[in-house]
């Protein structure tokens, strides 16, 4: 073959060769649009349908399990909450909270939150009730159950935690401040008076109360007192004695009147004519025996009034109403003038006190009574 004939083999075969790639480009490109078409297609439905459906959030929180989900749906239709519910398979329980009404029927953008929930036992003080909480705090559950605990409270959770127990312990706790006022009796002092007749008493001063202050932190469990704690003890009023005046005065000497001692019988002898004794006069003159006891109700099977029903004091003295009615006034003073108990109201009585015994009442506790022992004395019935 010639070199000019190549040269046109040559020709035909590129002219082939164009022919077949111009074939295989205009496939190319009628298939490229084809596809965009498709996929221009597929959009465009797609974004009609989207735009022509419902969009639905659904969340759904459980503390218990720890979870918490939100997952968006499509409707076209006019389902209610609950027909979207079901075909979800989400089931609501009696103890599930839900922030919309199941039979509503749905709208575009609609915001659906179920929290579950769980049953509880609630021990609060002692008293014991069920309730309904989503919370898996247990503090927070108290809250949702209609609880107030404060900080101070005791809280226990059935194995720790509300995700595996189902019961809460719940102790009220407070702290507290208590002041108590506490009376601080006053103590008597007697003062001899030489101006004032023997044997007659007169108030100096009158005395008063004191006043001891005393504040305590107290903690109370379930209401009743636990733990008190005195942080201060002090006296805000200080006491004052009572001053009695006791006269030592000896009275001007009177004629003694004729009086006999008691017979071996018993009986007392009465002077025909009686007689005055510091100025007062008596009808009746006895030879007794005197004791003594104190105003402390410790010493008078914790009674602080006399028989007839006075409070105690000097002055009462306790006597056999066989012998001296009560309600008289009596004059006691010593056999001998060593001692003068003076004017006194027999007003009250003894189971020891038979016969001619006299009992004679001070002020103060049975202690400062010891040492009066038995004495004998005169005793004058006054008129």
């Amino acid at each position: 073959m010639s070199t000019q004939e190549k040269s046109k083999d040559e020709l035909i075969r590129e002219m082939h060769e164009r022919r077949a790639a111009r074939v295989r480009s205009r496939k190319r490109r009628r298939k490229t649009s084809i596809v965009a078409i498709i996929t221009i297609l597929v959009i465009t439905t797609g974004a009609v349908l989207t735009a022509s459906a419902k969009e639905i959030n659904i969340t759904e929180i459980d503390e218990f399990k720890g979870t918490n989900e939100t997952r968006t749906i499509y409707t076209f239709s006019g389902s209610s909450v609950g027909e979207i519910l079901d075909k979800q398979n989400m089931d609501i329980s009696e103890h599930d909270k839900i922030n919309v009404p199941v039979d509503k029927e749905v709208s575009d953008n609609e915001e659906i939150i179920i929290t579950r929930g769980k049953e509880i036992t609630i021990v609060a003080d002692g008293v014991e009730s069920g309730a309904v909480v989503t919370k898996a705090d247990a503090r927070d559950a108290l809250v949702e159950a209609g609880y107030i605990p404060s900080e101070t409270d005791e809280i226990f959770v059935e194995g720790g935690d509300l995700a595996d127990g189902g019961r809460i312990e719940f102790v009220s706790v407070s702290n507290t401040e208590d002041v108590v006022n506490e009376e601080i009796a006053q103590e008597t002092e007697y003062v001899d008076d030489p101006e004032l007749p023997e044997g007659e008493t007169r108030v100096v001063n009158e005395g008063q109360a004191g006043v001891r202050e005393i504040r305590s932190n107290v903690t109370y469990r379930a209401g009743e007192e636990f733990y008190r704690e005195v942080v201060s003890n002090v006296i805000t009023e200080e006491p004052q004695k009572t001053v009695i005046a006791v006269g030592s005065k000896k009275p001007d000497p009177t004629p003694a009147p004729v009086v006999t001692k008691p017979s071996a019988a018993g009986t007392l002898s009465v002077s025909d004519t009686g007689g005055a004794i510091n100025g007062r006069s008596y009808s009746r003159k006895i030879h007794m025996t005197a004791t003594a006891y104190s105003t402390s109700p410790a010493e008078n099977d914790g009674y602080s009034v006399s028989a007839m029903g006075n409070p105690l004091r000097y002055g009462i003295v306790a006597v056999d109403p066989s012998v001296i009615p009560l309600g008289s006034t009596v004059y006691v003073t010593s056999e001998d003038g060593s001692w003068v108990y003076g004017v006194a109201s027999a007003e009250d009585t003894g189971g020891a006190i038979k016969g001619n015994r006299i009992d004679l009442c001070y002020e103060g506790s049975a202690g400062s009574v010891n040492n009066f022992g038995r004495r004998g004395c005169v005793v004058y019935v006054l008129d």
